[in-house]
């Protein structure tokens, strides 16, 4: 079980956001969640709805990568990463900003089990979304999943996607979860959420430049996120 206040509450209903497309009539349906989640660069967020209660990163690391939504970043309660302590902890800031939830392996070994019906030879790696879902239908029985933008494709060939879209497929039929995939034009930000974007955008990269660059002492991290001429 996550250790998270927010899950303490005991959601009834859990918006389960992708990074794949969401149209603006699906949009306002993530909002009205008791919980919502969103992954690793979340750019739907302050358009396909403006709430993020929890960012789910495959890695602490994405976190300093200029893909991260920083809106998405400013208004997350936590931040969950789904690895270990000991390789999330890649950055100095990283723990100061935010309000971090190691997940360690478990999540994504429970996936892996899950996934061994459509992946009999267990050759994938899950994907981050994959190993969330597992975790909350092993430990939230009472709760609601609604998925939004799942199109269970990516660059990564590290991840079977007709597995999980199988396994999806499945527990969607099953009643396990419920997908909103209306028709109609995507949503976009407003111009006040492009501002939005730019303003926190900026002053993130400003702290994350302060920070790092200029007050952390530590020349391996400093190598680890400016490269090998960081201390020139």
């Amino acid at each position: 079980m996550i250790s998270s206040s927010l899950l303490a509450r005991q959601p009834k209903t859990i918006a389960i956001v992708g990074n794949g497309p969401v149209t603006a009539l699906d949009a306002p349906k993530i909002d009205e969640a008791d919980l919502v989640l969103r992954f690793n660069g979340a750019r739907a967020c302050g358009a396909a709805g403006q709430r993020v209660d929890i960012l789910l990163l495959n890695r602490a690391r994405v976190y300093m990568s200029k893909r991260i939504n920083p809106v998405a970043l400013h208004r997350a309660e936590e931040v969950w990463v789904n690895d270990t302590e000991k390789n999330g902890q890649v950055d100095w800031l990283f723990d100061r900003e935010c309000k971090a939830c190691y997940l360690g392996l478990e999540a994504t070994e429970k996936a892996r089990k899950r996934l061994q019906k459509y992946d009999p030879f267990l050759k994938s790696n899950p994907t981050t979304g994959a190993a969330i879902v597992a975790e909350f239908l092993d430990s939230l029985t009472d709760t609601e999943f609604h998925l939004f933008g799942f199109t269970h494709q990516g660059r990564q060939h590290t991840h079977d996607w007709d597995a999980e879209k199988r396994w999806f497929a499945d527990l969607i039929t099953a009643g396990a979860l419920v997908s909103h995939s209306s028709s109609g034009p995507l949503a976009r930000r407003n111009l006040a959420g492009h501002a939005t974007y730019c303003a926190r955008f900026l002053e993130k990269r400003t702290k994350h430049y302060v920070f790092n660059r200029v007050l952390h002492s530590g020349e391996a991290t400093k190598r680890r996120i400016f490269g090998v001429d960081a201390s020139a």
